[in-house]
């Protein structure tokens, strides 16, 4: 029995988590185990559409930038988002990534003190005190969360409310929905793990004044500003770092073909490249043509294949070029807490050869400054230090590219319908990782194409992950309904339960893009009706 069937009136949370440990106190049920779905992607759209729309201002043009009006402003803490949820009398800290804590110290009195308040749910920053009292950073929080003696280090700072009693309540004005936070949280006792976060209301003349106090008196990472027209911003140092130009993704518009992005790396001591991001802002239209025509005549042969951002295989060039580029932050765990981990690659003379992946650190927001002329892509000019140096979980624990699990292909489907002689495909594919135990992967990732001559862009891709085959079945069932209609034959066994038909010789990785197949034909033409 699932755990959504097994839900019981009154048991709160409890029922909607899936988990082979018993409920007690304590519990720290793990990736994937929040089995409500409806609460599942709230919270994840929270995070898509709240959290990373934050508008970035440099801190040198804090009192230009900002708008001339009173502002609400607050800390920017270095930990993870998690939300306070309150369903049916029972508390607990979730994950957008389906993480639980139930029970646990900085919980302590919280069920008691919202008990007359009606379901809700709130977004904070899980927050993990640091070992040598200096600032919390995120791997400190990371750190704790893997182990439950330091679950006495955690706090939740509240920032904002998502819904109460079932009603969204992002659409409410920012102040609302703080002062709502603040009678229900705010006369918790002083030494409480789960706070309100520090507000006050302001110009932008005191948020320059909070920004040289709080993170240039490195007390807190940032400074968040909420605007009465409803904007965020957040204001915190940014970075520049040096990289090496190892692959660019194309696009082609008619005659014309441009860079869309550009894969970026650095260089590790031993002279092999680390991949860590790609760059597509910062280049105008005429920079894209340039830089194709540029790159395009400095092309490699590479044993390794990375899809690009249209979903084709991007272009591999020598690498010589090193640019600069600013990044707003560096993350280095993804949706699933795991560490982000990314293929590091052998450049011979001729052609790139992939080595094993690394744990590193990826860009967020980069933005590309200007070519580095004056530097070498060399460990010196554009080396891993550059992260290094101040992200102490940044590790070199290699995964070997050529001794890991070799997927399975667990479903497939194949879809063809002819309209006026051209044949359209539509496919589906299942893969098991057979990597979740390295924290790299999902257990199971599920590949959509669509492919239609004449579109505009005719291949159009997409991915989703799920913990289970079963869930991976739901992403497919639902991609049927949407996609596969009247005038489409299958052309490919693999439908949604049958058993796993083939196994894959080489593992589909997050990075690298399945070979096109050959479109097959249809069993039966059928000509195109009107309206179809």
């Amino acid at each position: 029995m699932s755990a959504k069937d097994a839900r019981v009136e009154g048991e709160g949370i409890k029922a909607w988590v899936a988990s082979a440990e018993p409920w007690g106190s304590g519990h720290r049920a793990a990736v994937g185990a929040l089995a409500d779905e409806v609460l599942l992607e709230k919270l994840a759209r929270y995070k898509r559409q709240v959290a990373k729309r934050y508008r970035v201002v440099e801190p040198d043009v804090i009192e230009q930038l900002l708008p001339s009006e009173q502002l609400l402003l607050s800390p920017k803490l270095d930990g993870e988002l998690w939300f306070l949820v309150k369903k049916g009398g029972d508390v607990a800290l979730c994950a957008y990534n389906g993480r639980v804590l139930h029970g646990i110290a900085p919980l302590k009195g919280v069920k008691e003190h919202v008990a007359k308040q009606p379901d809700f749910v709130i977004a904070g920053e899980l927050v993990a005190s640091s070992p040598n009292n200096e600032r919390s950073r995120s791997y400190h929080t990371g750190a704790a969360l893997s182990d439950a003696r330091g679950e006495q280090s955690l706090s939740f700072h509240a920032f904002d409310l998502v819904e109460v009693d079932g009603h969204d309540r992002l659409g409410t004005p920012y102040e609302e929905r703080h002062t709502w936070i603040e009678s229900a949280l705010g006369s918790l006792p002083a030494d409480a793990k789960v706070r309100v976060i520090l507000t006050e209301r302001g110009e932008p003349k005191l948020v320059a004044s909070r920004y040289r106090e709080w993170v240039l008196g490195n007390k807190f990472e940032g400074v968040v500003v909420r605007s009465e027209r409803g904007l965020t911003y957040k204001i915190k140092p940014t970075t520049t770092i040096d990289v090496v130009i190892v692959a660019f993704g194309e696009r082609v518009t008619g005659d014309v073909r441009q860079v869309r992005e550009l894969q970026v790396g650095l260089v590790r001591d031993d002279g092999t490249i680390q991949l860590v991001g790609s760059i597509g802002t910062g280049l105008s239209e005429d920079d894209r043509a340039r830089w194709h025509h540029r790159l395009a005549a400095m092309e490699v042969k590479s044993a390794f294949r990375l899809a690009n951002r249209e979903g084709t295989l991007c272009r591999f060039v020598r690498p010589e070029i090193v640019i600069e580029m600013r990044v707003s932050d560096l993350l280095v765990t993804d949706a699933w807490d795991a560490p982000i981990r990314r293929m590091s690659l052998r450049f011979d003379g001729d052609k790139y050869e992939a080595v094993s992946e690394l744990r590193t650190a990826v860009p967020l927001h980069p933005v590309l400054l200007r070519e580095r002329t004056d530097k070498k892509a060399s460990s010196t000019d554009a080396g891993m230090s550059q992260i290094t140096s101040y992200l102490e979980e940044v590790g070199v624990d290699p995964i070997k590219a050529g001794a890991r699990a070799a997927a399975e292909i667990a479903m497939r489907g194949v879809f063809t319908k002819e309209t006026k002689g051209q044949v359209a495909v539509r496919k589906y594919l299942v893969v098991k990782t057979n990597k979740d135990s390295e924290g790299t992967h999902p257990p199971f990732a599920v590949f959509f194409s669509d492919f239609a001559i004449g579109r505009k862009e005719p291949l159009q891709s997409s991915l989703r992950t799920a913990a289970t085959l079963d869930e991976a079945r739901v992403h497919v069932e639902r991609w049927l309904v949407d996609n596969v209609k009247k005038g489409w034959g299958e052309v490919a066994s693999g439908r949604v339960g049958a058993a796993p038909s083939t196994t894959a010789a080489e593992a589909p990785s997050a990075q690298a893009a399945p070979e096109n197949e050959a479109a097959p034909k249809p069993t039966k033409k059928k000509s195109a009706k009107k309206g179809e």
